[in-house]
């Protein structure tokens, strides 16, 4: 099948872990022939970066541990025969920052697919989504599917959408809920799921 062998890493948000964020997934692994393995933020603080007092992901001008947790990553990636990344709200914003590298060549290319749930613009890296937003065209095309709520109260749904703007070669998917700063509910599993088929079918060609 489309999705035999497949592997995915899966980002879990701050404060969360790796066992817990697969467990919050399992609506998508149910059924499937696909991997879903998580990985803990390196910091052992349950955060893939930390910022001063006061600010937020896309208010802070500058992160702790965030080039640990990129470099973690994509180490992962290269050495785990991944087709994709999944992450979640500052794990989703690690993840646009990986594949806006992998996207521009700047590393792991061999990334297929990345899924983005209630992000942010990750504040610092801002500059790199831009410089992805701007080129003419991409080094490694990489579809992204940005899972976004109008009801998010975390991160505002307007930045996620920024976020997905970033992402045009190919152009992003985005897929609305009506959840919360969540992934996508179960309901639409099948919607996630197909999209990953159908983007790691269209790199095969």
């Amino acid at each position: 099948s489309a999705s035999s062998g497949h592997r995915i890493l899966c980002l879990h948000g701050s404060g969360g872990s790796g066992d817990a964020f697969l467990a919050r997934l399992a609506h998508l692994q149910e059924g499937t022939a696909r991997t879903f393995h998580a990985i803990d933020a390196p910091s052992g603080r349950r955060t893939w970066w930390t910022y001063p007092a006061g600010e937020r992901s896309f208010t802070a001008s500058s992160y702790e541990g965030a080039e640990q947790s990129i470099a973690a990553v994509e180490a992962e990636l290269e050495s785990g025969g991944y087709v994709g990344l999944l992450g979640f709200s500052q794990g989703a914003m690690l993840a646009a920052i990986v594949a806006a590298r992998a996207s521009l060549r700047e590393s792991c290319p061999l990334l297929r697919f990345a899924v983005i749930c209630a992000a942010a613009v990750p504040k610092p890296y801002e500059p790199l989504l831009e410089r992805l937003r701007a080129a003419p065209e991409a080094a490694a095309a990489l579809p992204t599917l940005h899972c976004l709520s109008e009801v998010d109260s975390i991160n505002p749904p307007e930045l996620g959408e920024a976020v997905a703007a970033c992402f045009t070669h190919p152009a992003s998917a985005t897929l609305w809920h009506g959840d919360g700063h969540d992934v996508p509910p179960p309901r639409l599993a099948a919607e996630v799921l197909a999209w990953m088929d159908k983007a790691v079918v269209a790199d095969a060609r």
